[in-house]
């Protein structure tokens, strides 16, 4: 019984992308695309090398957690190997979390980890990406780079919104103090260094999404993409699609819409940056067969 109701909700998950991912390209006018050409590879290769990237800098904060909780040492190629074999998982497991259980077993299996520090490991990860998102999150709401359609200024007045950046960092002694009261303790340098890889990582997508939209002729700033990426990111995590495709598709595309970006070029934005996270994905499938 168990087993069919698993079965059933990954079947409704399929349904689910498959539904969201028509939709939008039935939403496609392809006759305002004919400036597309060849030329768009350049931005795919710098896009994947600009994920390749970020996959490092997570893989040099997983070691520093490791090294933080577990006490002891794994060599930073190695982790980078089992996130680079989480990106091809996270493609095709439900929500976006498909690729922490990979990882998360490769540590237990082969470098003698508990489950439960493995796992609190991989928790401590998602709270401070929760954090990470509030504040830029925050930090795009203070420099005002938010769709005019929104009209927060009409209801929250100035010196609201630029401290809320403040607000976010007062919450450390918060997050330290939860962390030491499950018998994590944690120093304020540690997670100021936690947090401040996490923001760089971060940083990936929100620059393939300006590259994208540069190559398409927009005009949007990077810092516009402060606003639209942890909107999606929150979006992508929720477990109603297959590896949150068509969910993040179209949260994005609808952001960019708010900002007067045609659909369809909107839309189309959305899918690079999802056959982006392919093309990874195929490279961290042959890692996986490599390290099988």
């Amino acid at each position: 019984m168990n087993n069919l109701k698993s079965h059933l909700k990954t079947a409704l998950k399929v349904l689910c992308s498959i539904g969201l991912v028509l939709f939008l390209l039935f939403k496609i006018d392809f006759s305002k695309l004919s400036s597309v050409s060849w030329t768009i590879s350049g931005a795919f290769v710098i896009s994947a090398a600009i994920t390749l990237l970020a996959l490092l800098i997570m893989s040099f904060r997983w070691k520093i957690l490791v090294r933080q909780y577990l006490r002891f040492e794994v060599p930073l190629l190695q982790l980078y190997r089992y996130y680079l074999t989480g990106s091809f998982f996270n493609i095709f497991l439900p929500g976006a979390i498909g690729g922490d259980v990979v990882r998360t077993k490769r540590l237990v299996e082969r470098h003698g980890a508990t489950v439960k520090g493995a796992a609190v490991i991989t928790i401590v990860e998602r709270l401070a990406g929760i954090y990470g998102l509030a504040l830029l999150l925050s930090l795009s709401l203070a420099l005002g780079n938010f769709p005019e359609r929104f009209a927060i200024r009409a209801y929250v007045a100035d010196w609201v919104l630029y401290g809320l950046p403040v607000v976010v960092v007062a919450f450390l002694p918060l997050l330290k103090w939860g962390l030491d009261k499950k018998n994590l303790p944690t120093s304020y340098g540690f997670i100021v260094e936690t947090v401040a890889v996490l923001l760089l990582s971060q940083m990936g997508d929100i620059t393939i999404a300006w590259v994208f939209s540069t190559y398409f002729g927009l005009d949007l700033p990077l810092s516009a993409f402060l606003f639209i990426m942890p909107i999606v990111y929150v979006a992508t995590v929720l477990p109603v699609s297959l590896g949150g495709l068509g969910v993040r598709e179209g949260t994005f595309s609808g952001l960019m819409i708010l900002y007067g970006v045609d659909a369809s070029v909107a839309i189309v934005i959305s899918f690079c940056m999802y056959l982006v996270k392919v093309l990874v994905g195929i490279i961290g499938y042959f890692v996986y067969l490599r390290d099988k």
